[in-house]
């Protein structure tokens, strides 16, 4: 509503205030919502659409007065009177948390009600003992040039209910945090400076409805501004296209709604709609106009429709987009003011069972995104969003949720801009009212109860108004996680009654079918792969979405793949949302300064749910995690398939909808054990949604193997062949490597014959000596335990038997700390049973070992040291687990060496981490580091910088001496200063003592990271090390020295 008058306050009836127990009343003289927009005096200016550079807009964030009070009872109540002082108060930032300047702490809680265990109370009711209230004061002028115009005030976003006061007069209230709320602020205004005061609760009645998976934040902590408009104004416009049966043609419609604040009589008013393409040149020559009509009262609605001809259409491939503006002019023909937004011609809806965007079946390659910053919190700024998006369009996303309430107003621009699909979701979690199995409604919240459909009607229109003509909307959520009910079926009646054109979400009917209508699309969250599959493959009744699924909790994301097989194989699986895209962890220091990035608990704060906060793809500060890189992987939308290596045919899948691989170059090179030898650059013409057969032109008579460790590979990279506004030529969209059959040499390079080896025994030690170098181990337990290679020690710590990782998120989620403790220390304790001296081939000689593991039931472990005259020792390690035995985490040897052996290289997968099922977004090649940059920073320590695929390793000190290891079979190697022990033993990276030693992890495998879900499910069986069979690994080291 406008208010002219001023605002009559009355009590609410049942004694208590708005915030508490008063869920039907959620507003009080709050402006009707609209979409965002703001007048402008030129056609220029609203096609520049630079609303913060109107000169009817005023910025009033920065420094305010702040007062802070743990409870209601002891806030500052008359703090708003122009009497009251508040110069000696100190200042906050706005927009900003309270929590993060100084004051009250900030919580992490997932499913639980941060007051619980606290105060004992129930829906509606708000905490009272607890509830911290911040009071904000500042002041302002309006400008000279708005005399005699309304003038309105705009908050973007308060968490979670507010009161607005200006000049000592009560305005208005408003809950929902993450929605605008405006009001006319005109009738209270006087000239000269004005006093602003808000009184902000952290938690209301609304909290019930706000139970988010996130960090529990309080204040202003979106932008707040003036804003003035002509007396007669277009408060509100809503455009759609409608695209024709053949996706060419489409309709442009417009309806607006005009305010005559003051109600004169207003004649002869003209509407213009002026449609601009990207380089600012009018696609419609003969304006778009109603004429000569009037505005008699307060409220007008004007509706305008043309055709366009074949506009170029919107899509996250190609987010083509148009300017409108609109021109009201008086009865003159004067500009009384102009409005514009950008337009995207598109058509998004379900047709014959799937979704479709312009006619052709979408897949969802998506995240789900919490605004989040590590040092800010939710208040982010637009370069974090800019960076987000950039990072997002680079690693083959285009999708997003915006879990699980409406985002900042320019996030959506930019989706608009850079081609993102958007789930826009209301502002509803209510979690921890419902259980999972529970039957019927019970506690749920909002269910069927009337005294909230109103306020989450609202929590719809408010977003629905807002964010409406943004083409990048495709599809409108109800909320998150909170069951079901008929407020969910009123909910979708809305959406569908003021936007057929879009589909609407909701996943909660999943737990209660009866509620069905709430949906117009199967959603899950963390749904198995059989599960998923067996609904594709009995009739499915709607097409189908992983609203949720990945759970990316520290080192996860394992077999994401295999849902993207699923997508592939069956057209009404139409893609998914991870979870999610950033941590949620908040960059702080210890009392004595040291930097680190804090979770749930870190703060005093209780409840919490620690480090669960920490689910992202990129870390908090937006540096990308390994797992990122999978999903760049799995989220491609071009293929590669070997059709005829000798001929050099690939035959190439172009998934993409709209686009033409002509659009890019197709990079190529043949390595030689990771060495280019041959390189070159195509270009391609395969159309969209088709597939095609080309010749890679390398050359093959020169391709011949050498030695049994030379490998060819030929490597196939689609980048971008020219910049574009989110990544430069040549970034890469999708790769293949394939290993290429080449033909030995008829001449092979003769091993050059050593002398023998030396054995020498005393009754402790056992010594094999021999040119240049020195191996001795133990009697007493077999421990090799020196490596003497040309006078330098390469052993700190001699080699054992290990059969454990440290446990990951997803490890203790499912409890394999408890269920596979057996194996943990079992390599540590074993016990030596035998130890042989036999003779070897070539002069050389064989230690071999055997072992009784102390596992529930006992297992053997056998380890045979074959050394060769040159030094190269060649292990071999087998394991027969007992019988009756869990899953084996790892199997392999670990041993220690002096910390100066810093530098890792490697010719193997990388650069980054990678496990059994997270590899497909590693590449084969050569790569190098420091052995500290192997540590992975997750939000609590754990098994991190895995490499697979391990053809060869060295681990040197600065000047090139070190240990040389080569795989005999398939080899993983861990390379990092700290041992599994030592990662599992500390809450923060920033615990981890400074190491002084390099620990060498070398692996037959080690299982898969899992990720499923964080909770309970277990790495999927082909990615498990069954106890049920005997293993048997080699490798070889040799010590090297430049």
């Amino acid at each position: 509503m406008i208010m002219k008058e001023k605002y009559q306050y009355i009590e609410p009836a049942n004694g208590y205030p708005e915030w508490n127990n008063n869920p039907e009343i959620f507003q009080l003289n709050r402006m009707e919502a609209h979409a965002y927009l703001m007048p402008y005096d030129t056609i220029e200016e609203a096609l520049a659409g630079k609303p913060k550079k109107s000169r009817y807009y005023k910025s009033l964030n920065g420094n305010w007065k702040f007062s802070f009070a743990e409870n209601p009872d002891k806030r500052i109540k008359d703090f708003y009177k122009m009497e009251c002082d508040n110069s000696n108060w100190n200042e906050i930032k706005v927009p900003g948390h309270w929590q993060l300047q100084g004051y009250d702490y900030p919580q992490y809680t997932n499913t639980t009600y941060p007051w619980m265990g606290r105060e004992n109370i129930k829906a509606p009711f708000a905490p009272t003992v607890y509830n911290p209230v911040g009071s904000y004061v500042t002041f302002f002028s309006v400008p000279d040039e708005w005399k005699g115009q309304p003038v309105y005030i705009s908050f973007q976003g308060v968490e979670s209910a507010f009161y607005v006061w200006l000049n000592g007069e009560f305005v208005g209230y408003s809950e929902d945090t993450f929605t605008p709320s405006e009001f006319d602020l005109t009738p209270y205004l006087k000239d000269g400076q004005n006093k602003l005061a808000v009184e902000v609760y952290r938690w209301s009645d609304a909290s019930w409805l706000e139970d988010q998976d996130f960090w529990r934040l309080s204040g202003i902590f979106r932008d707040v501004y003036l804003y003035s408009t002509p007396n007669v104004h277009i408060y509100d416009f809503f455009v759609t296209t409608d695209l024709d049966k053949d996706y060419k043609d489409a309709v442009l419609h417009i309806k607006a709604k005009l305010l005559n604040y003051n109600e004169n009589i207003i004649n002869r008013l003209t509407l213009e709609a002026l449609l601009y393409d990207a380089e600012n040149n009018v696609v419609n020559q003969t304006a778009l106009s109603i004429s000569n009509f009037a505005c008699p009262q307060m409220w007008s609605n004007v509706s305008l429709s043309t055709i366009v001809k074949n506009p170029l259409k919107w899509s996250a491939e190609h987010p083509n987009l148009y300017t409108l503006v609109l021109v009201l002019r008086d009865d003159n023909g004067d500009i009384m003011e102009t409005e514009s937004c950008k337009v995207g011609f598109r058509k998004f809806a379900i047709e014959d069972g799937f979704m479709k965007i312009n006619g052709k079946r979408i897949v969802f390659r998506g995240v789900n995104r919490h605004e989040f910053s590590c040092d800010t919190g939710r208040a982010i700024s637009y370069e974090d969003m800019v960076r987000d998006i950039i990072m997002m369009k680079q690693n083959n996303i285009n999708a997003v949720r915006t879990s699980h309430y409406p985002n900042q107003n320019e996030w959506y621009d930019l989706c608009d801009q850079y081609g993102i699909y958007l789930i826009d979701e209301v502002n509803m979690e209510t979690h921890g009212t419902w259980r999972y199995g529970q039957k019927g409604l019970g506690d749920a919240i909002p269910g069927s109860r009337p005294e909230w459909t109103e306020a989450v009607l609202d929590r719809c229109k408010s977003m629905f108004e807002r964010d409406k003509n943004h083409p990048s909307i495709v599809i409108w959520s109800l909320g998150n996680e909170s069951f079901g009910g008929e407020n969910f079926i009123k909910m979708h009646d809305y959406f569908k009654e003021q936007d057929p054109g879009r589909v609407v979400h909701y996943e909660g009917t999943v737990h209660c079918r009866e509620f069905e209508a709430a949906t117009d699309i199967e959603s899950h969250m963390y749904s198995r792969i059989e599960t998923i599959e067996n609904y594709a493959r009995n009739n499915p009744p709607k097409p189908f979405i992983l609203c949720e699924y990945s759970h990316a909790m520290g080192n996860s994301c394992g077999n994401l793949f295999k849902y993207w097989e699923l997508f592939d194989k069956y057209p009404v699986l139409q893609g998914g949302f991870i979870w999610d895209w950033i941590d949620q962890s908040i960059r702080t220091k210890t009392p004595d300064g040291t930097e680190y990035f804090a979770y749930g608990g870190d703060f005093g704060d209780t409840p919490n749910d620690g480090n669960f906060c920490g689910n992202g793809i990129i870390f908090a500060d937006r540096s990308p995690s390994p797992k990122i890189f999978e999903v760049k992987k799995c989220y491609e939308s071009v293929k590669f398939q070997m059709v005829d290596q000798e001929a050099g045919k690939i035959k190439i899948i172009n998934n993409y909808l709209f686009t033409n691989l002509n659009e890019f170059q197709l990079a190529w090179n043949i390595a030689l054990n990771g060495e280019i030898i041959q390189h070159n650059v195509e270009f391609i013409h395969v159309e969209p949604e088709a597939w095609d057969v080309i010749t890679i032109p390398y050359d093959k008579t020169n391709l011949m193997k050498n030695s049994d460790t030379d490998e060819y590979i030929l490597n196939i990279s689609l980048q971008l062949k020219k910049d574009t506004s989110w990544a430069q030529k040549g970034h890469e969209l999708a790769f293949a490597q394939f290993i290429l059959d080449v033909p030995a040499a008829t001449e092979r390079k003769k091993a050059v014959q050593a002398d023998a080896v030396h054995v020498q025994e005393d009754e402790e030690l056992l010594t094999v000596t021999g040119q240049d170098f020195k191996v001795v181990f133990s009697k007493s337990n077999g421990d090799l335990v020196s490596y003497i290679y040309q006078g330098s020690e390469l052993i700190k710590q001699a080699p054992v038997p290990n059969f454990w990782r440290a446990c990951t998120d997803n490890d203790r989620g499912n409890h394999l700390n408890y269920r596979c403790g057996t194996w943990r220390s079992a390599g540590a304790q074993r016990k030596l049973i035998s130890m042989k001296v036999i003779p070897a081939v070539n002069g050389g000689v064989c230690i071999c070992e055997e072992f009784v593991l102390p596992t529930k039931n006992p297992s053997v472990c056998r380890l045979d040291y074959t050394i060769d005259a040159d030094g190269e020792i060649t292990v071999r390690q087998e394991l027969n687990p007992g019988i009756q035995l869990p899953e084996i985490p790892e199997i392999g040897l670990m041993f220690e060496m002096s910390g100066d052996y810093e530098n890792l290289s490697w010719y193997g997968k990388g650069p980054h981490e990678n496990y059994w099922d997270r590899a497909k977004g590693a590449k084969i090649g050569l790569y190098s580091g420091k052995v500290a940059d192997q540590f992975v920073p997750y939000l609590k320590p754990q098994e991190c910088g895995n490499k697979t695929e391990v053809r060869w390793a060295s681990i040197t000190d600065r000047n090139g001496t070190g240990i040389f290891i080569t795989a005999v079979a398939d080899m993983e190697l861990n390379v990092l200063p700290y041992t599994p022990y030592e990662l599992e033993a500390y809450s923060h990276p920033y615990k981890l003592p400074k190491s002084d030693k390099v620990v060498v992890r070398v692996n037959f495998k080690q299982m898969g990271v899992g990720g499923d879900d964080s909770w309970g499910a277990r790495t999927h069986p082909e990615f498990t090390l069954s106890a049920d069979r005997n293993y048997v690994f080699y490798f070889k080291m040799k010590g090297i020295k430049k």
